[in-house]
């Protein structure tokens, strides 16, 4: 019997393989952003204020679509605004709400940013993995974190 003989050593295999995959997209993702001077949290929020143009969104909504969920938003949020890449406005409906968009300076870093990524990453699955394996890794993983 091998080293991973038993279904709970290939389960721990999974697991690894996984974190060790997400540790290899996280480093070359930082690399680029880190020549911009932003976090891959920071980017995420981004690009969450990017898909919700031209609508601006609560902390709470930005906060719910997190990659990584457990970040400080509001230290996250001063930082971004700081660059001028986000502004925050109090919600003309509701004063106690603060509402947060993408300026324009954030959609142009967004823009050169993203084909930097997808260069460094050297085209990841599209080179390595077709289709049909993409779609099955992609509902195997959505699996994992909805059970």
């Amino acid at each position: 019997m091998g080293k991973y003989s038993s279904r709970y050593n290939l389960h721990l295999k999974l697991v690894a393989e996984i974190l060790r995959t997400g540790d290899y997209l996280d480093s070359k993702v930082t690399e680029v952003l880190k020549q911009y001077g932003i976090t891959h949290i920071q980017f995420n929020i981004l690009r969450i204020l990017e898909g919700a143009q031209p609508d601006p969104l609560p902390v709470g909504k930005i906060k719910e679509r997190l990659l990584f969920s457990k970040s400080d938003v509001t230290r996250l949020l001063d930082r971004l605004e700081k660059k001028e890449l986000i502004s925050r406005k109090i919600c003309p409906s509701n004063r106690r709400k603060m509402d947060i968009e993408i300026t324009d300076e954030g959609l142009k870093l967004i823009q050169i940013v993203l084909p930097l990524i997808e260069e460094s990453l050297e085209g990841f699955y599209q080179k390595k993995v077709g289709e049909k394996e993409r779609d099955v890794v992609l509902d195997v993983l959505q699996k994992i974190r909805t059970s």
